[in-house]
């Protein structure tokens, strides 16, 4: 008589039918030992990897000098202050175009400062005060000679 051999455990069994039993009774719950998807474990690898690179790119980017921070910070020292609102599109477009640098500028928001805005008499936003004067409106990058004149002299 030939014995029968379980192929997980290798214990040995007379006939077929107990081999069967005992699969059924020890291993039922068990799960076969197989290949390694490998193709799962690439595809997630490469996701975790592009996730890493685009979250370095943003991070890189945010963190990049902006091409006006010696203007802006310039401003700043010179007591220039912008008045606006986050919610408004001018002032948006006015901070933006500072890009990275922004964060240099002298900027109050009069959605938080209603009495000093108030007291300073700002009633568009985005309003520049340099040297006590006050400019309403978008102003470029390349202010006209008096304002640049007057932030030189302040």
């Amino acid at each position: 008589m030939e014995e029968i051999k379980c192929e997980i455990c290798n214990k040995k069994f007379k006939t077929s039918e107990s081999l069967a039993q005992h699969k059924q009774a020890s291993h039922a719950n068990e799960k076969k030992v197989g290949k390694i998807n490998t193709k799962k474990y690439f595809i997630l690898a490469a996701l975790i990897i592009a996730v890493i690179l685009i979250s370095y790119t943003f991070y890189a980017r945010a963190n990049k000098p902006g091409a006006y921070d010696d203007f802006a910070k310039c401003l700043t020292e010179k007591g220039v202050v912008i008045y606006g609102n986050d919610f408004c599109q001018y002032t948006n477009k006015q901070v933006n175009m500072f890009g990275n640098s922004k964060k240099y500028l002298n900027y109050v928001k009069c959605a938080e400062n209603e009495a000093l805005c108030d007291s300073k008499g700002v009633d568009i936003t985005p309003t520049w005060e340099i040297n006590g004067k006050m400019y309403e409106q978008v102003q470029g990058l390349k202010w006209d000679v008096v304002v640049v004149s007057e932030i030189k002299n302040f």
